[in-house]
């Protein structure tokens, strides 16, 4: 990009002014085309080329308003300092869509912290995007880096929004902190026969949910952190993927023959993995290649459940939060009912206790897991004693990862985090002499 502006400057060379005159003498189709693959932003900073440059860009086909960094420290400082960031949010979208001329757009996304305020504005944007036949939609109005307001003053996506005579293009959709009801998502998938993608976040509006129909192309499901949610009914032929997090809903699984991914956490979890859900698992038992589950550990309950036979499961992921009295032997049931599973990720959110007890030793031999990624290791009894049953017991490990930071943590970033690192990668290295894992173990 710094490349085009510079061929303006004075002094540059006949050599680039030939060059600029080759890129000028190109058609609109094809320099539109250039610019289409570059971020927004800087396409629309070429507009200051020449008079034919200012107009191309506002054909740009990826709109793409994140204002998200702009709300980094606003929690810390005042509503007016908010409001006028809104504000400029606001006319910058609104100027860009004045402009636009292109007759189709294939991405849409709005990123930044709005509530009912701005209805009409938020209104006139989505009826804009699916008037252009968008293809990939995102609505997230996140406020998590702001000043806390109530749920319910959120934006709402309405019927009356929605109404177009043709139907819809989606390929995507994502609605985050949208209010928005189960009849209306239903009405508008009804009108989508293109969409794959549909991801809900933080909507305080949905409590019932029913997707079915033979003619429902959706391969990839996602629900999280929708409090009033009560009910989900699936009778999805395409579904491969699902991802439930929150409240503890009924789910009923009517149709769902190509669901190979599983994902469920939130409070949801500490119901189902015990008494719920897995029970349900049968139905689609034999078909599931990737489970993960957000879960607190909970060996009395757990020790009296049974888990269905995973017979095609190849990775399984725990995210694990247990005190350091607890053992996560107890999860060695639900490895052995996964026969194939050929890699395993723990990730371990763990908090002190002063309760001491035994190391626990049990004996389940897993004859195809090859790779294992600890995440979260502290060297304490709960993930050491987990770490040398499965070099005891994984009969064909070939890889052991190590690292005492979690996916959200910085290594590094707090002196304490750092010193317990520290501590924890020589606790490893004290399993690497003891256990002869020498080849197979990385710490990171």
């Amino acid at each position: 990009m710094s490349e085009v502006l510079q061929i303006t400057s004075p002094s540059v060379s006949k050599a680039q002014k030939r060059e600029y005159d080759n890129i000028n003498e190109l058609p609109d189709e094809v320099l539109i085309s250039i610019l289409a693959r570059m971020p927004m932003k800087e396409a629309a900073r070429t507009s200051v080329l020449s008079r034919r440059w200012k107009k191309l860009w506002i054909s740009h086909p990826y709109l793409v308003f994140d204002g998200s960094n702009s709300l980094r420290g606003i929690h810390y400082r005042s509503e007016q300092v908010l409001e006028s960031e809104q504000f400029k949010y606001l006319n910058w979208v609104n100027d860009v869509l004045e402009s636009h001329h292109d007759a189709a757009i294939d991405e849409f996304k709005i990123r930044f912290y709005l509530d009912q305020c701005y209805q009409s504005d938020i209104d006139d944007w989505v009826r804009f995007a699916f008037g252009k036949k968008v293809q990939r939609f995102e609505l997230d109005l996140s406020s998590s880096r702001v000043i806390s307001h109530v749920q319910d003053s959120g934006y709402e996506l309405c019927s009356h929004t929605l109404h177009f005579q043709t139907p819809l293009s989606l390929t995507s959709l994502v609605l985050k902190q949208v209010r928005v009801s189960g009849e209306v998502l239903e009405n508008l998938l009804s009108n989508s026969p293109f969409l794959e993608r549909l991801c809900i976040g933080a909507s305080t509006s949905l409590v019932h949910l029913r997707l079915a129909g033979p003619s429902l192309c959706l391969t990839y499901l996602e629900i999280t952190a929708c409090a009033r949610m009560k009910s989900l009914e699936l009778d999805a032929p395409n579904l491969l993927s699902l991802k439930y997090s929150g409240q503890n809903i009924e789910i009923r699984f009517i149709e769902v023959p190509n669901l190979a991914e599983l994902f469920i956490g939130g409070m949801f979890v500490e119901t189902c993995t015990r008494s719920y859900l897995l029970p349900l698992v049968p139905t689609f038992a034999s078909q599931l290649q990737k489970l993960v589950l957000e879960m607190r550990v909970d060996e009395r309950k757990m020790k009296l459940f049974e888990y269905p036979i995973l017979s095609q499961l190849k990775e399984l992921e725990l995210q694990v939060r247990a005190r350091d009295h607890d053992s996560l032997l107890c999860l060695t049931s639900l490895i052995n009912a996964s026969p194939s599973l050929n890699q395993l990720s723990l990730e371990l959110s763990w908090s002190k206790s002063y309760t001491r007890r035994r190391v626990m030793k049990v004996k389940r031999h897993h004859y195809n897991l090859k790779e294992v990624e600890i995440r979260g290791f502290v060297g304490g009894m709960v993930d050491t004693e987990f770490c040398i049953y499965l070099v005891e017991n994984a009969i064909m490990l070939e890889k052991m990862s190590i690292d005492p930071f979690t996916k959200n943590e910085i290594g590094g970033g707090n002196c304490f985090k750092a010193e317990r690192a520290r501590a924890a990668r020589v606790r490893a290295e004290d399993l690497r002499s003891k256990y002869g894992v020498e080849d197979k173990l990385v710490i990171l």
